[in-house]
C-alpha cells in the first residue's frame, strides 16, 4: 500500500472511530443502522485499498463512492464533482436560449419530464419518459440532471445534438437548435355545447389571473362543464400552482410541504378567489409534473374531479445546492404531498380512469385524418357523467 493510500485509510479510520464507537452504542438503542453502516464501509475502504490485484486510483474510487451514495436517492439528488459544480453554479445569461425540456435522473441516465409544447424539443419528437443518452457525443451515465439542463443551454441559434432511448424503439439522435422559450400562456376553448377546455402547462405569477379570465369567458359562451388539462404540465412553481388551485376549490387545503429538518407546511386555498364551482374533470399524462402535480393531487383530494389520462410522473421535491471540499451536492431536502399526505414525488399520481395517450407509431392514419385525442374524449364522458343537468357553473 502506497503512503498516500496508507495516509488515506488513517484519515477515515481516525474520523470515524470515535463516530462509530458511540453511535453503534446509540444505534443498538434506538434502531439505527446507519453508524453499523459507516463501520463497513471503513473496512471496504481499507480492504480495497490494501488487498486490490493493482493500486487504486484513490480519487477515482472515493469520487465513485459518492457517486453511488447519490445516485441511490432520487433522481434530483445528485454529488457534482468539481468541474460540474462549478459549471452548475454559473449564472443563466440574459441571451442565453434553451431547448424546452425538464430533465431528472432514472435509471442511472438523464430522463426527460416533460418537452415544452411549442419547443424545439416538442418539435424534435422528444416526449417524457425518454433517456438521453448522450448530450453532444458526451454520455449522461454518470451525469447529474442539473449538469445535463445546463448543457442543454446556450447561444440563440445553436444547436445541441442529443442520442435518445425510447422504449420500444431503436435508439435515435437528434439535433435541436436552441431559442429562447418563453412560458406558454394558459388557452382556453370550446370543445363542444356546454363544455369549456382551458391548457395550462406553465405556472407563471401571471397564470392564475389568465385563467380565471378565460374560465369567465367560457361561462359567457355558455360553459357548465370544464375540463383541466394539464397535460405536460410540468413548468413553474409551487406557490403559483397553488393560485391556480384555489380558482377550482372552495378554500381548504392545496398541499402540504414536508421533510425530515423543517416544520411541516400547510399550503392553504382563499375561498375568496373561487372561479369555478361546476362539474370538473383533470386531465393527465406522463409529462404531468411538479407543479401540475399538485393543482391534480388537491382537486382530487377535495372531491373536486377525477383524474383521466396516463400515471404523472411523480417528480414534486425542493432541492438545495450544498458546496463541499471537493465539488458539491445537490440534495432533495424536502417534498409535497397531497392534503391527505398521498406522496406525489417518485410517485406520480394513478388517474381514477386510466386512459393511454395516442402515440404516432400506434396505428397509421389516412392521409389527412386527425389522430383522435383518447384522453380528451373520455375526459368527455367523464364530466357529463358528474354533471347533472340542474347542476350548473358558480
Amino acid at each position: 500500500m502506497s503512503h498516500r493510500a496508507r495516509l488515506l485509510v488513517a484519515l477515515v479510520s481516525t474520523g470515524l472511530i470515535g463516530y462509530v464507537a458511540v453511535g453503534s452504542l446509540l444505534g443498538r438503542v434506538l434502531g439505527d443502522t446507519s453508524y453499523g453502516q459507516l463501520a463497513i464501509f471503513n473496512e471496504v475502504v481499507r480492504l480495497v485499498v490494501d488487498g486490490y490485484v493493482e493500486p487504486v486510483n484513490v480519487d477515482r474510487a472515493m469520487a465513485g463512492a459518492r457517486l453511488g451514495m447519490s445516485d441511490a436517492l432520487d433522481g434530483d439528488s445528485s454529488y457534482l464533482d468539481p468541474e460540474e459544480f462549478r459549471l452548475f453554479q454559473q449564472p443563466a445569461k440574459e441571451e442565453e436560449a434553451e431547448v424546452g425540456l425538464v430533465l431528472t435522473r432514472r435509471f442511472a441516465f438523464v430522463m426527460v419530464v416533460a418537452a415544452r409544447p411549442g419547443s424545439p424539443a416538442e418539435r424534435g419528437g422528444l416526449r417524457p419518459g425518454d433517456i438521453v443518452k448522450t448530450i453532444d457525443e458526451r454520455h449522461t451515465r454518470p451525469m447529474p440532471a442539473v449538469v445535463a439542463d445546463r448543457l442543454m443551454r446556450g447561444a440563440p441559434g445553436s444547436s445541441v445534438k442529443l442520442g435518445i432511448l425510447r422504449a420500444g424503439a431503436d435508439p435515435f439522435d437528434v439535433t435541436l437548435v436552441r431559442e429562447r422559450v418563453l412560458p406558454a400562456a394558459p388557452r382556453s376553448r370550446m370543445v363542444e355545447a356546454g363544455t369549456g377546455h382551458v391548457k395550462v402547462t406553465d405556472f407563471a405569477a401571471t397564470t392564475a389571473e389568465d385563467v380565471r379570465t378565460q374560465v369567465e369567458a367560457l361561462k359567457r359562451d355558455g360553459a357548465t362543464r370544464l375540463l383541466l388539462d394539464l397535460r405536460d404540465a410540468a413548468w413553474g412553481t409551487p406557490k403559483d400552482a397553488v393560485k391556480v388551485a384555489e380558482l377550482f376549490l372552495q378554500g381548504g387545503p392545496v398541499a402540504k410541504l414536508v421533510g425530515r429538518r423543517a416544520d411541516e407546511q400547510l399550503l392553504q386555498a382563499d375561498a375568496a378567489r373561487t372561479a369555478w364551482t361546476g362539474p370538473l374533470a383533470v386531465l393527465v399524462g406522463n409529462g404531468t409534473a411538479g407543479p401540475g402535480e399538485i393543482v391534480a393531487a388537491a382537486l382530487v383530494d377535495a372531491g373536486r374531479a377525477k383524474l383521466v389520462g396516463e400515471h404523472t410522473f411523480g417528480r414534486a421535491g425542493v432541492s438545495k445546492a450544498v458546496p463541499l471540499p471537493e465539488g458539491g451536492l445537490v440534495l432533495t431536502v424536502a417534498k409535497y404531498v397531497s392534503p391527505k399526505g398521498t406522496a406525489i414525488h417518485g410517485e406520480g399520481l394513478t388517474p381514477a380512469v386510466p386512459v393511454a395517450a395516442e402515440r404516432e407509431e400506434d396505428e397509421d392514419l389516412p392521409e389527412g385524418a386527425t389522430r383522435p385525442d383518447r384522453i380528451l374524449e373520455k375526459a368527455l364522458e367523464v364530466v357529463k357523467g358528474d354533471a347533472p343537468a340542474a347542476k350548473a357553473a358558480a
